[in-house]
């Protein structure tokens, strides 16, 4: 007999999500719509219609295309990039970490630190302590060793805040791979040693494609957890030179505090939300294809 499910036990669970997530969003939807400038309270709020989202994705002229389309591609550029060398050292690190040696607990310990910490006080110590080419660690090692300290932060701000997001992440994407490195079947990595797989045959042949789910997973929630980061960005190059490394949440906050225009910040939020979720759909359903292949 068929076991009944009781659905009313999820429904307190599924108001309080719906209050915290989705009520924000239709009112961020709704103030999309407004003609709203904070800067001037004697211009009343007015129906804008889409605007505010025309603001940002209309071409008049293709020579000077809005800011909008090269901050949307120095997003994906930023957050691409970050998810490859997440993956990348968060798998070399979760294999070096999956042994059983002598404080392995400790090491495992160590290397989540980053994750813990706050993105602003992060930001804040990377560009004061390390990277300042006057007093910070990159400006003295350099000049101990004879070279002149380039501006990191000033010359290559992309570049800077790719590193500085990766690692600020890389720690959970090792927590993650490392759990599904675990939870691999040690009698299956005896028979792998028995029939005398080399050792990068059972990295690449067996252990990766058995957690490439645990992957998949990792670089579906990381999307997510980098593409909305804020604080490196605001302590550290504040989006310059210029826009030079803004992304698209970085643009709402301008919008807001800067710009003080409600609506069109509510327009790029709604845009910036459709498109991560566009992201993370395609990368579910990935995931669905290459499960129902082995089902």
């Amino acid at each position: 007999m068929k076991a009944k499910t009781d659905y009313r036990y999820l429904v307190p669970a599924v108001v309080v999500v719906a209050v915290m997530t989705q009520i924000p969003f239709l009112m961020t939807l709704i103030f999309s719509t407004l003609r709203w400038n904070l800067s001037r309270p004697d211009i009343p709020r007015t129906f804008n219609g889409i605007d505010n989202y025309l603001y940002f994705l209309k071409i008049e002229d293709f020579s000077d295309p809005p800011a909008f389309y090269g901050i949307f591609w120095q997003t994906v550029c930023i957050t691409g990039l970050t998810l490859l060398l997440c993956s990348f050292f968060g798998f070399l690190l979760a294999l070096l970490f999956d042994h059983h040696i002598p404080g392995i607990n400790i090491a495992r310990t160590l290397i989540l630190g980053p994750f813990f910490v706050m993105s602003t006080a992060s930001g804040v110590i990377w560009k004061t302590t390390i990277f300042n080419t006057t007093f910070g660690w990159y400006g003295v090692v350099a000049k101990a060793l004879g070279f002149t300290p380039v501006d990191l932060i000033s010359y290559h701000p992309l570049g800077t805040i790719i590193a500085l997001f990766t690692w600020q992440w890389m720690p959970f994407f090792v927590l993650v791979l490392l759990a599904g490195l675990q939870g691999l079947d040690p009698e299956l990595m005896d028979c792998m040693r028995i029939d005398g797989v080399t050792w990068i045959q059972g990295i690449f042949r067996i252990k990766l494609p058995l957690i490439m789910n645990h992957l998949r997973v990792a670089v579906m929630l990381g999307l997510v957890l980098i593409i909305k980061e804020f604080g490196l960005i605001l302590t550290t190059t504040a989006g310059g030179p210029g826009t030079r490394s803004y992304t698209l949440p970085y643009y709402v906050y301008m919008q807001v505090f800067s710009a003080n225009n409600v609506g069109r910040a509510g327009a790029l939020a709604a845009m910036t939300v459709i498109l991560t979720l566009i992201l993370v759909n395609l990368l579910y359903r990935s995931i669905e294809r290459r499960n129902a292949k082995y089902r």
